[in-house]
């Protein structure tokens, strides 16, 4: 799979581990089964660094310290904000919808806070209890 993925094994084994450890694929008998509707690959990097550029403008133009980045949250937020480089004006982007549904902010904020004001709880509650079925799954072993 490294190979034709052009990536190192010890690479491609930390990906699958934390794909795994996320509950986005299971291990089934000689691969892997996505186990949910959208797979984010390493292409989004970028997306994802600009939208988290986004959310942090936002917060800075309010005056409030930008959030921490949060894997998890990100994963939510990107799984339906993945525009960029689209004028603020646009309904599809994540600063309209922030200036939308965030008129003030409390003093602190979190990209969890963003999930809820953007009505996203419900996938992001998905990857929270899939995260600890899976560390429940293994808790048995030891690694």
């Amino acid at each position: 799979m490294a190979k034709a993925v052009g990536l190192s094994r010890n690479t491609i084994t930390t990906l699958l581990n934390e794909c795994r450890r996320l509950g986005l694929i299971k291990a089934i008998e000689k691969g892997y089964e996505l186990t949910v509707g959208c797979f984010i690959n390493s292409a989004v990097r970028k997306t994802a660094a600009r939208v988290y550029k986004e959310i942090c403008e936002f917060c800075k133009s309010k005056k409030i310290t930008p959030p921490n980045w949060d894997k998890r949250a990100m994963s939510v937020l990107l799984t339906k904000y993945n525009s960029i480089n689209l004028s603020a004006s646009e309904p599809i982007t994540i600063t309209y919808q922030l200036n939308k549904r965030c008129r003030t902010l409390p003093e602190k904020v979190s990209l969890t806070y963003f999930i809820k004001a953007l009505d996203m709880q419900k996938p992001y509650r998905k990857i929270i209890e899939r995260e600890q079925q899976n560390e429940a799954d293994f808790s048995g072993f030891a690694f």
